[in-house]
Formats: C-alpha cells, structure tokens, sequence
C-alpha cells in the first residue's frame, strides 16, 4: 500500500499535493509557498540519506512523507531551543507528512510515516507539526508523558525512537523542543 523510494520522479505531483493541503487552514499558504515547497523537495532529494513514502488511490498520488539524515548535532534553524542532549545524532527529520482530505481518517498518516522510518538505522527520527493541523492525530512515540512540547505560534516537534535501534530509556522517554512558525518551511 505504501511504497518507500530514496528519490522523486514527479516533483510537479508532490507540489499539487503540497498546495492542495497547505492552501487550507491554518496554514493558508498560496502558489509561491508550494513553489518555494518544490525547490526545497528538489534539493532535499539530492542529499544523501533523503527518503519518500507515497500513498496512491486508484493511481493518483494521496499522500507523502519524506525526511533526511542529518548528522553531527544538526537542528532545525527555527528552533526556538537546542536540541536536548538526550536525542543525539544522527537523526532523521521528517520535513513533510501530508494526506489530502478525501483519505484523512483512513490510518494512512501512521502508515506513512510507519514506512518512512522502517528500516531507519538512526536512533531518533523528529517531526515538525502544527498543532491546528490534521496530522496533530498521529501521536508521538516515545515522549516522557505522550505530549508534545508546543511553541508560542503553534508549532512542535515531536521524536520517536526508530523501530529496531535499541535505546537507554533514559533517551527514549527524551522531551524535545520547540520550534515555532510554520513546520514545512527550511
């Protein structure tokens, strides 16, 4: 049902998708925003360690998830607070987790990024979410009360252990932090 790839074929797909979803609210994004999503696509697909999930009904892309690996104690640049000691590197960073409505409530959220992350040999992948939006359903795993910490414009980020790294308890009940603005944005 989902099919993992280490590249994009069809930027413009993924770009329709990206402003079908972000033209709505909260993020009323325009054209310029999915653009500026597709050049940022584009050059994240050429850095090793990118990885795509897609979700397809009846032929027609649904869905994605993507993310890259990033090492050395690499951050998101709008974080708002470090990177806590606990996550370490490497990591992998879920840039985008998008379903368009018509397949929202269907589980493909969770099995996209279920998919994203199986076979990921870092020990902690993150992902930036708004907290208005539909994808606030996919808990976090691995937090040290199940809740994600949340920014003062809305954003969070959220960690969970990869499936099949074994981790000090300690690090896997880590809290992590904050960024703000909107998640999908370099």
């Amino acid at each position: 049902m989902y099919e993992r790839t280490g590249g994009v074929h069809r930027v413009e797909d993924f770009r329709e998708i990206y402003h079908r979803v972000y033209r709505e609210p909260p993020y009323d994004e325009n054209a310029a925003a999915a653009d500026r999503f597709a050049e940022q696509l584009a050059g994240h697909a050429a850095l090793p360690g990118f990885s795509v999930t897609t979700v397809h009904e009846d032929g027609v892309l649904g869905g994605f998830a993507y993310g890259v690996r990033y090492d050395d104690g690499w951050w998101h640049p709008r974080a708002t607070t470090p990177a806590p000691p606990a996550l370490g590197s490497p990591l992998f960073y879920v840039w985008e987790l998008i379903v368009v409505p018509e397949l929202r409530g269907r589980g493909h959220g969770r099995g996209l990024l279920d998919a994203l992350l199986a076979d990921r040999s870092e020990p902690f992948a993150v992902l930036a979410a708004s907290t208005g939006a539909p994808a606030r359903a996919v808990p976090p795993v691995g937090l040290d009360d199940g809740r994600c910490a949340r920014g003062p414009t809305g954003g969070r980020r959220a960690a969970r252990p990869s499936p099949g790294v074994s981790h000090p308890s300690s690090v896997r009940r880590a809290r992590i932090s904050v960024a703000s603005g909107t998640p999908n944005s370099s």
